[in-house]
Formats: C-alpha cells, structure tokens, sequence
C-alpha cells in the first residue's frame, strides 16, 4: 500500500496570532512539532515500506537532512503554491493528492499507527477518517460564502440543499482508487480560491481550508455517486476516539491529534514519551541535532525522571497484557489521593503528574464511578455491576461493546494522565 505525506513549509514558518494559523504546525513550540513529524514517520514505517513525502525545497531540507527520516522519496512539487497565502494551509495536501497516478493513503503528520490500515485501498473510490455532520464553526464561513462569493462550486451548493445541513468528510486520513477525483478537488478548489481571493479577509480563513478541502471533498463524492469507507464510523464533535493515547494498542491503533488537541500538556507528554520509549537511539540523536541548529530554544525534556518512569512502566504493562487479562486486573485510587465524602457532591483531591499542582475534582458524571475503585476493583467486576443500573446504560443504548471500550478507556485515562487510579499487581 502506498502512504503519502505532505509538508508546505510556508504556513508553518508563517508565525501569525489568527488562531488557525500552522505556525509549528499547531503545536504550543517547535519542539512538539518535529517529535510529532517523527512519531508519525517513524510508526507509519512500522507498518508500510512505501512512505513518500511532497514538500518544497525547504522542506526536504528539514525532514531529510535534519531530522533525518526515512522516507522511501521525497518530491519538492509544493514551492509551486509559494505565491499562494500561507494561511491557506490546506492547499500542500490537495496539490500532493493530485499528484499520484495509483490507489494511495494521506495521512496529517500528526497521525500516528500501532497498527496496518484495515482496509484495502483499491476497492474504494475513497477512504476518509469520518463523516462530519454540522460540525461547528462552518456553517458561518459558509454562509458568508453563499451571501457574497461570486463563484462557488455547484457541488457545494446542490449538497447542501440536498441534504439541508452540511457534511464533509475529515482528510486527515484520505485516499482510495479515484484518482480523478483528488484532480478534480484540486482544479475547483483552487478555482475558488481565485476566484474569491479578495474576500479572504472578511472570512475566517481557518475554517476556509476545511470547507474546500473538506466539505468540496464530501460534495464532488456526493454529485459523482462515488463509494466511499470511512475509517471511524461516529466521531464526537470533540475526536475522543481518536486522542485516546491511553489505551494503546489495546483499543487504540489510530491516533490522530487534530486541530485543539495538539495544545493538550497531556498529547505534549505523550508524543515525546512514546517517541522516547518506541525510538530511543534516534530520540536522543534527534535532541543532540536540535540543540545544535536551535541553540536558542530548550530541547531536553520537560518530563521528570519519576514521571518518565511511570509512563514507560504503563506502556509496557498494557502491552504486554491481552484485553482480557487487562479486564480481569485489579485497580485502585492511588494512596495519595483524597476524597472528600462531605462535600456535595464528593470531590478528589490529587497532584497533577506534570506540574505537581494539587486539583480538585468533583466526582459527577462518570467521574463518579471513581468511588467503586476505593477498594480493588476489576474492569469485568465494575462492568458486570454497573451493567445492572438500567439508568446509567441507557446512555449505550444497549451497545455493550461501546460500554466496554468507554470503561476501559476511563480507567486507563485516569491511571496514565493523572495517576488517580493505579494496577494491583
């Protein structure tokens, strides 16, 4: 199968305070953005021989010959859209697509895999992450374009009738046979780019990528009857299913740090400890390379030797342990932890691993299902007894099997992230 990456260095060196734009790719410095690059190159690698990047120039300077990774090409067609607004981001991504001439995948450079793709790409016209339904914040950009572009893709606006709300697909996971049909989205896409340009700073210019990149995407699929598979069938508005870096690999195998999530101190921690514990000899050698080109700017962990010991006791106690024999370990509330049973409702108090602060937090919601771990408690134990309370499983809808990721998600979460809960062993 062959994965493609792209990198247009233009928007990510563009340092600007609108809130979309890619200045270090998103993340809070570069320092999480070239362990980002890495950790997506390198696990992709795992899995797939044929990795090509499209880049520019600058870009294969930075991917090749300093962070050195071990792409099977690399292509440079992207200083072609130098003349274009580099808050128009998505554009490197399209013009990489058009590019191929056999079925292939695109995966963002913050996607990372502990696992092959679980579909062959040849038997769809398309393949994408997820459906979006009226995902919040397109519908305004949209409207300002339907009240004053004078061009816009028939496509967009037939869909939208049709379906009367809008839908797109995510393209941080794209691809399929159609090959067509990434030529077509990149013609119209960068005809009403043209075509509008004058408008794109009464727009928010952010959300302008997704919608000719996305809902274009979704709209030209649409009007040509074409088969698409989606990767992840339901997505929360918020991508739970695809940020969840605690249970890897038992559940997780895909992750995905779209838009906000990159700010998190958690998904931070959690590249550079996966990156560090999966590729140490080219971890180290990394660091060594960045403080030498980027003196001005600190490069070595931020994670305390204690903390870092933590993490990679849990990666590999949860790697070592089937599904099964996780469920039937037993956990409890870390010692350290307080719970206030006066309070209403009950509280926890615990030290947040990464800063030392103490929190609070109230034990509502799921939250609350805390309060059976007082005592050692088994995953099977809390599910087998929680699957009894007909209010609390309402919210399933009698889908045990999503009961059962949710729950093992929520005690990993709280034994990794925050060190609330921790394995009886």
């Amino acid at each position: 199968m062959k994965i493609i990456q792209s990198f247009w260095t233009k928007p990510v060196y563009h340092n600007s305070d609108d809130a979309n734009a890619r200045f270090n790719g998103g993340w809070p410095n570069q320092k999480y953005a070239f362990y980002s690059f890495a950790l997506s190159a390198l696990t992709i690698n795992k899995f797939y021989s044929q990795n090509e990047l499209y880049t520019d120039q600058r870009g294969k300077e930075l991917f090749h010959d300093l962070l050195e990774l071990p792409y099977s090409k690399i292509h440079t067609q992207l200083d072609s859209i130098n003349d274009y607004d580099p808050k128009l981001w998505a554009l490197g991504k399209l013009v990489a697509c058009a590019q191929q001439d056999e079925p292939f995948i695109h995966l963002d450079n913050d996607i990372f895999l502990w696992d092959k793709i679980p579909y062959q790409i040849d038997q769809y016209d398309i393949i994408a992450q997820n459906i979006e339904e009226d995902f919040p914040n397109y519908g305004k950009t949209f409207g300002y374009m339907l009240k004053s572009f004078e061009s816009i893709p028939s496509e967009l606006i037939s869909t939208f009738n049709k379906n009367k709300k809008i839908l797109a697909h995510n393209a941080g996971f794209i691809g399929g046979k159609n090959i067509s049909f990434f030529k077509e989205l990149n013609d119209k896409a960068f005809d009403l780019i043209t075509k509008n340009k004058h408008h794109l700073e009464n727009l928010d210019v952010g959300i302008f990528n997704t919608i000719f990149e996305q809902q274009l995407g979704y709209a030209i699929a649409e009007n040509n009857n074409l088969k698409v598979q989606y990767l992840f069938d339901e997505v929360a508005p918020n991508f739970a299913e695809i940020i969840d870096f605690s249970s890897i690999p038992v559940l997780s195998k895909y992750i995905h740090c779209v838009g906000y999530s990159k700010k998190s101190v958690f998904a931070c921690e959690q590249i550079e400890g996966r990156l560090s514990y999966h590729f140490p000899e080219y971890y180290n050698h990394l660091n060594k390379k960045l403080k030498e080109h980027f003196g001005g700017q600190n490069f070595e962990t931020e994670i305390s030797k204690e903390r870092l010991a933590y993490i990679y006791n849990f990666y590999e106690f949860v790697e070592k342990l089937s599904i099964e024999d996780l469920w039937d370990t037993k956990f409890k509330i870390n010692e350290k932890c307080v719970v206030d049973f006066e309070s209403d409702p009950i509280t926890i108090q615990y030290i947040m691993p990464h800063d030392q602060k103490l929190y609070k937090r109230e034990l509502k919601g799921w939250d609350a299902i805390l309060l059976y771990f007082l005592e050692p408690v088994s995953m099977k134990e809390l599910h087998d007894e929680l699957s009894q309370d007909e209010d609390f499983m309402s919210q399933f809808q009698s889908n045990i099997s999503q009961f059962k990721e949710k729950l093992t998600s929520f005690v990993l979460e709280k034994t990794l992230l925050i060190e609330v809960l921790h394995p009886v062993t």
